[in-house]
């Protein structure tokens, strides 16, 4: 009786378990590329802020409201946004721009760096001491263009008022500029024909530590004081998650433009409505979304441990939904 009961155990312990389900409930998307895309998404207070195309900027609640702010816009685009601190917001956009807010007393500050005027400023970010780090290329691959990127990289350290140069290379795109937050160290990720370079910033100066892979690598995150994740690939085609132990391959994901992490899941972004799913075991999975057009979805945040809002071209916007599900797989025992 006993041998019996044992084997009725084992067998609902081999044919139970659980698996991740992902609903996509579509919010917003347009009809054609020509619609505003949407490029990023960062949580201020209790709402999150979308920037875009033609400097689009709105904000939506957890509710899925969405509604515009009103800022001294120039209709450039804007690719960035982030919290300097609690109190001041940056934005970089097109066209050498860069826009400030003030959270408390509701005032925009629109910077325009002489010198870059056809520049796009493609990403930036903020270390401990609030120095202001932008970088970027020629407008003209912002853009879909053909062009010598000609990038470089940026710096403030007085809230915008001044500038430095720190870096500038004729044939390299700075495409993101990344804090480690277990050292306080500076990375940026450099594209040049066919190969993607990870630079690190010693003391203001730009070196080069080693090449990623063969292919646009998008995004970079530090996983502790010496190990990193970076999302890219090629559009169209498949996408890469590469660290320095490991290199996965997404079939059919196309470029993989962002990784967004909790304790318990991580969405990675993708071409033609793709999301990309893993769970903390390091499983990961491919859901599609049907669109409009085969728009791309460029960043994800996490609004709760199991919902996240996903944006993209063609003014799209996702809402996540997440939950564990148990599936019966039958199986005999012996």
């Amino acid at each position: 009786m006993k041998r019996y009961l044992l084997h009725f155990v084992l067998f609902l312990l081999a044919t139970f378990c659980k698996a991740q389900h992902l609903t996509v409930d579509i919010l917003q998307q347009g009809n054609s590329y020509t619609d505003s895309s949407y490029y990023d998404i960062i949580k201020v207070n209790n709402k999150f802020w979308i920037c875009g195309k033609y400097g689009i900027l709105k904000e939506i609640d957890e509710e899925g409201n969405i509604q515009n702010i009103n800022y001294p816009s120039k209709n450039l685009d804007i690719y960035k946004l982030e919290n300097i601190n609690e109190e001041k917001i940056i934005a970089s956009g097109d066209k050498g721009t860069v826009y400030i807010h003030d959270l408390k007393t509701k005032t925009w500050e629109i910077i325009e760096i002489k010198g870059y005027e056809n520049a796009c400023f493609y990403n930036l970010a903020v270390d401990e001491q609030n120095k202001i780090f932008v970088v970027g290329g020629n407008s003209k691959i912002a853009h879909s263009g053909k062009s010598i990127p000609n990038g470089f990289i940026l710096t403030s350290m007085d809230f915008g008022k001044t500038w430095k140069k720190e870096f500038t290379n004729f044939f390299n795109m700075v495409w993101c500029v990344k804090k480690n937050p277990y050292t306080g160290k500076m990375y940026a990720l450099m594209y040049t024909p066919n190969k993607t370079y990870l630079f690190e910033n010693e003391e203001g100066k730009w070196v080069k530590k080693q090449k990623i892979g063969n292919s646009i690598f998008h995004e970079i995150q530090f996983t502790d004081k010496t190990n990193f994740i970076a999302t890219g690939g090629w559009i169209g085609k498949n996408g890469r998650i590469y660290s320095k132990t490991t290199k996965k391959i997404i079939e059919n994901s196309g470029l993989l433009w962002s990784r967004v992490k909790n304790e318990n899941y991580t969405i990675f972004t993708g071409c033609n409505g793709n999301i990309i799913l893993e769970n903390k075991n390091g499983n990961t999975e491919l859901f599609e979304t049907k669109l409009n057009k085969a728009f791309s979805i460029y960043e994800a945040i996490f609004i709760s441990p199991n919902t996240a809002y996903a944006i993209g071209s063609g003014r799209t916007i996702l809402k996540l939904s997440i939950e564990e599900k148990n599936i019966f797989q039958a199986k005999t025992i012996n």
